[in-house]
């Protein structure tokens, strides 16, 4: 849960910082929830099982392209939102890369921190071999 907090909060800033959002017009919804970033989470793994030439042949309404879970699950302008948006950490907190301890992961620092602590809890597990 720490972690689609962290991506709803930072998508949704990065949102609000980013000058080219109203290139396009203003999103009518632009603030993404967490339930929202769920499904988002699971429209795109299960991409990885049923390929499509085109992002927008997912939410296809034509007979050979037809997949149900894509538009019952969200819409399309409502996915590629937050795919545009999706981000991890605040940009405007840019490490100095001249700093001898430069953080080389600093965009993903945030996500791999939260994910190396909720990893370390199950190294202290035993391991039994059958």
């Amino acid at each position: 849960m720490e972690i689609i907090t962290l991506l709803v909060a930072e998508t949704n800033r990065y949102y609000y910082d980013h000058p080219d959002r109203l290139d396009q017009g203003p999103s009518p919804q632009p603030d993404v929830t967490g339930a929202e970033m769920h499904v988002f989470h699971a429209i795109t793994i299960n991409m990885g099982h049923c390929i499509q030439d085109e992002m927008t042949d997912y939410w296809s309404r034509a007979d050979n392209f037809h997949t149900a879970f894509y538009g019952n699950g969200m819409p399309r302008d409502r996915y590629l939102h937050i795919l545009r948006f999706l981000h991890f950490t605040d940009d405007k907190k840019v490490p100095d890369m001249k700093d001898e301890n430069y953080d080389w992961l600093w965009k993903i620092r945030n996500l791999f921190d939260i994910l190396n602590d909720k990893f370390s809890n199950f190294t202290t597990l035993p391991i039994i071999w059958p």
